[in-house]
């Protein structure tokens, strides 16, 4: 494996874990804060504005990875 594919192993880690955490306290911080719970899931701003944070980080993956690719 060389330098390139393991960056791009190692940023794909941290990207999937980063949208995780977000859609764990997201879901955990406005459900709490907001009492509630888990009816949270059912609004469409809260899945539109967790697909715009999937898509973002599929953005910076791309983005990263021409940036490691560009000569």
């Amino acid at each position: 494996m060389n330098d390139l594919e393991k960056n791009l192993k190692l940023m794909r880690f941290w990207l999937f874990g980063t949208f995780v955490i977000i859609f764990v306290a997201a879901t955990v911080y406005v459900g709490g804060a907001v009492g509630t719970g888990l009816v949270i899931l059912g609004e469409l701003n809260y899945w539109l504005a967790m697909i715009i944070a999937a898509a973002l980080c599929v953005l910076w993956y791309y983005i990263y990875k021409w940036y490691l690719t560009r000569k």
